[in-house]
């Protein structure tokens, strides 16, 4: 049976899968939302409908996704929520901190001056103190952005997105009419996106270095992922 770490080190691992699998849609809905040379190439005649129909759906396919990867509770998700929740355990967090502060540095093999030994010694604990000091860092910086992502009200609107019109599809008695719930009325704009996946990024790298002691190379996916974009639509420079 795998320990607790070890459960919650495959789940930032998948979590960090699932966010790529997000920004690699978002690299093919940005250009339709703010690229203007895509939107009258391919956005208007005979291309309209379709051009709409692949909009919405890479929308609603990335609004889902979002509220899934941050907000789902089910213990079996690899959600910011639940390592976040799970960071919470002081017992847990202590190990993490231990594992991510002490490191197997072997000292000098051949050195037998006990004076540089000590000294070696003493330099691998400030070390030490110092990465644990990280760890605390990164651990507060994610719980302040946690606390404010989960409480906005854009990240909610992404919630009832996936809830009633994304994954279910939800009708209301409206003024003696059954209606679908209208993504209008929730008061997302198309930049909202963006910036909310933005804040999942720095929650998604920080979560990987504190259960996993290990980073990311973002500017590759940037990179990758903007030539993605510009390839598909066959354009010069796309916004980010």
């Amino acid at each position: 049976m795998p320990t607790q770490i070890e459960k919650l080190e495959a789940y930032a691992s998948h979590l960090l899968d699932a966010f790529i699998s997000l920004r690699q849609r978002y690299s093919i809905l940005n250009p339709m939302l703010f690229d203007k040379t895509v939107v009258a190439t391919h956005g208007s005649g005979k291309r309209a409908a379709g051009f709409d129909i692949l909009k919405h759906s890479l929308f609603l396919s990335c609004a889902q996704d979002i509220a899934k990867l941050t907000l789902d509770d089910d213990s079996r998700t690899p959600s910011i929520k639940n390592h976040i929740r799970a960071l919470a355990d002081d017992e847990l967090r202590r190990a993490l901190r231990e594992q991510f502060s002490i490191w197997e540095v072997p000292l000098a093999e051949d050195e037998t001056d006990s004076e540089i030994l000590e000294a070696f010694r003493r330099m691998e604990l400030r070390e030490e103190a110092q990465r644990g000091a990280q760890f605390d860092d990164l651990y507060r910086e994610a719980t302040a952005l946690w606390a404010s992502l989960s409480n906005s009200p854009t990240i909610k609107s992404f919630r009832t997105i996936r809830d009633k019109i994304s994954a279910h599809t939800e009708v209301r008695l409206i003024a003696d009419k059954y209606q679908f719930v209208d993504i209008g009325t929730l008061e997302i704009k198309w930049g909202d996106i963006k910036v909310t996946i933005e804040q999942m990024q720095r929650l998604v790298e920080i979560i990987g270095m504190l259960v996993r002691n290990a980073g990311f190379a973002w500017d590759s996916l940037d990179e990758q992922l903007k030539h993605a974009g510009e390839g598909f639509w066959d354009v010069g420079d796309v916004p980010s």
